[in-house]
């Protein structure tokens, strides 16, 4: 026989072939949309983050019990395109072109021409359903975040989670991976037991397909190991080193353009403007602040040199300074440079590692300074950096405890940015300030609390608050993203079993080829 022995493998055969049920197949098309719409929602700016956890059922439900086989995989690709088309063209909007703006849809035109799941499933009479729905998810955002430089950890499931620092303290030990590992593990369980409880009350002609055990089996451990998550989160919350707190501002000017392609505000105008406001939060009491990425084009220590060590010194403030150097006769820059109050530029300046498309890498990429001060140990990222997982873990080995991210966004990607920082911090147990251009400022401490967040587009934004220091301690630091791995090479493994099992089933001739 293969395949387990199941002669419910034979079952399926002749339920493939019933007449195809025209509201049957629209109730699939309308459960596939609405967890397109539920995955949408789910992310800022809309911010209900509870229907992460559920999202996927009904498409998967549409699936596996609605459409019929050969149009299976028209549940994903319409959740898919529900949600990640207008996701990305939120997100990207035109800078970047039709490929990255409609992006959604062209994952989910390739969704329906290589799913096989439903196929696979039957198969195996369901006994790898949840196992290998979770790894393929998680596996593909691994390939994304690694593979994909654009887009890399954008959209990951687990972000929907950000605002709840409650909840999302274990990824300092086992990643985001972990927490969208689990997430995708609560819609699974749940999918198959509906699945379940439909095929006993409503398809009997189905109800042998899915071990009933199995299935609470599956339930019971899900809700364990979500139960034990919550437990982990709140312990850490409760019990975290208490570290020193430090008031820090946050300065996003509002400008149309980056300095360097800013034909109406001259270095002297922008530099005018943030001496202002550096003024205006030192008067808070603020002691670090932070200006956007690409917020000046000269270097700090050839040009303005002594208007900004009188500023710094008169403000008593550590000054982040975000920088382009984009003359012809040199090699293209973006940096960020720490400026004292005493007037000492801290070296090495760190350069941005990620570049974005069109953007060449700096030649002083590739070092991961940490400057000692009597406030604490402070570093910086530049904007894409914190799209990956690797330049926040990096800082952190090096000792920092809190991070300048200088930020020049596009589209409407402050709408979520702030999110992706919001995992950098609590991975890493370290503080996060983020100064947008024109959309997206925040003060993240380590626990992953937003102290201030503002994420409305286009707006001139002096963020202000007290943040407490990362504590150096995360497991996830030294560990990495070994789960996101873990999880790829599964999804990889059931690829190549897949294959297999197909390939047995056309040659037995279980179902028709």
């Amino acid at each position: 026989m293969g395949f387990g022995g199941r002669k419910v493998v034979y079952k399926m055969q002749e339920n493939t072939k019933f007449p195809l049920s025209t509201k049957r197949f629209i109730l699939g098309i309308v459960l596939s949309a609405l967890s397109g719409v539920l995955l949408l929602l789910a992310f800022p700016p809309y911010g209900f983050w509870m229907l992460a956890w559920i999202a996927c059922v009904p498409y998967r439900f549409a699936q596996h019990r609605l459409l019929p086989m050969k149009w299976s995989s028209l549940a994903e690709t319409t959740a898919s395109l529900i949600w990640l088309g207008p996701f990305m063209a939120r997100l990207f909007g035109t800078e970047f072109g039709p490929i990255f703006t409609y992006l959604g849809v062209l994952i989910a035109i390739l969704t329906f021409f290589l799913s096989k799941d439903r196929w696979f499933h039957e198969l195996t009479g369901y006994r790898w359903f949840i196992l290998q729905g979770i790894v393929a998810w998680v596996g593909f955002e691994m390939i994304r975040a690694t593979f994909i430089p654009l887009v890399a950890t954008s959209a990951f499931i687990g972000y929907t989670q950000a605002s709840q620092a409650w909840m999302i303290q274990p990824v300092s030990l086992f990643s985001v991976y972990g927490l969208n590992l689990l997430i995708m593990l609560v819609n699974f369980a749940i999918t198959q037991m509906i699945m379940s409880w439909y095929d006993q009350h409503w398809q009997p002609e189905f109800k042998e397909m899915i071990d009933r055990k199995h299935t609470r089996n599956w339930l019971i451990a899900s809700g364990v190991i979500f139960l034990a998550w919550i437990g982990t989160s709140l312990f850490i919350l409760t019990t975290t080193k208490e570290m020193p707190k430090v008031r820090v501002a946050s300065l996003q000017p509002n400008y149309q353009k980056p300095a360097f392609q800013d034909d109406n505000l001259t270095s002297k105008m922008r530099l005018d403007d943030f001496a202002g406001w550096v003024r205006d939060v030192a008067q808070e009491g603020a002691k670090i602040v932070v200006t956007p990425e690409m917020a000046f084009n000269f270097d700090p220590r050839v040009e303005f040199t002594d208007e900004l060590r009188a500023l710094t010194k008169e403000t008593d403030v550590y000054l982040f300074i975000n920088y382009t150097v984009a003359n012809e006769n040199e090699p293209f820059r973006n940096e960020t440079i720490l400026l004292s109050p005493s007037g000492e530029f801290f070296s090495p300046a760190y350069a941005k590692n990620h570049n974005s498309p069109g953007e060449p890498l700096s030649p002083t990429a590739g070092v991961f300074p940490v400057y000692d001060t009597p406030l604490g140990k402070l570093a910086a990222m530049i904007c894409h950096d914190a799209n990956y997982t690797d330049i926040a873990r990096k800082l952190t080995r090096n000792g920092s405890q809190l991070v300048a991210v200088g930020f020049n966004e596009f589209g409407l990607f402050g709408e979520q940015f702030w999110t992706n920082v919001t995992f950098r911090a609590v991975e890493n147990r370290t503080a996060m300030i983020i100064a947008a251009r024109a959309t997206g400022s925040a003060i993240i401490d380590a626990q992953g609390h937003q102290i201030a967040l503002d994420i409305t587009p286009e707006k001139q934004v002096v963020l202000v608050g007290d943040i407490t220091l990362g504590n150096d301690n995360a497991p996830y630091t030294n560990i990495g993203d070994v789960l996101g791995w873990v999880s790829l090479a599964a999804f990889i493994g059931f690829m190549i079993y897949q294959s297999i099992i197909e390939k047995r089933a056309k040659k037995e001739k279980v179902i028709e080829s």
